[in-house]
């Protein structure tokens, strides 16, 4: 899957999830801070993911993706839509 597919597809469940189909999903979003999704949202957003990309996706792996690739410790607070983007594109 292309990085445009995957951004789409996080995209979309994530709008999917808040219920709100304009909701302004951008790389740079984050998650909590500027789209408003709580932890259970975020195992919804999980859920959805693994549904559309028949794989499994665990926001603790992404997590510890974004902490090995940066150096520096990463929490859902500062989590972006582009840390996803970028762990779900190992997954290919």
């Amino acid at each position: 899957m292309q990085q445009t597919e995957i951004l789409s597809t996080i995209e979309k469940a994530i709008r999917d999830v808040v219920n709100n189909q304009s909701l302004a999903v951008k790389a740079d979003s984050k998650l909590i801070d500027d789209l408003g999704l709580e932890s259970i949202d975020l195992l919804d957003v999980s859920s959805e993911l693994e549904n559309a990309m028949g794989k499994e996706f665990d926001f603790k792996e992404v997590a510890e993706y974004v902490s090995k690739k940066s150096g520096k410790p990463a929490d859902m607070k500062s989590m972006k839509v582009q840390d996803m983007l970028d762990y779900m594109s190992t997954l290919n």
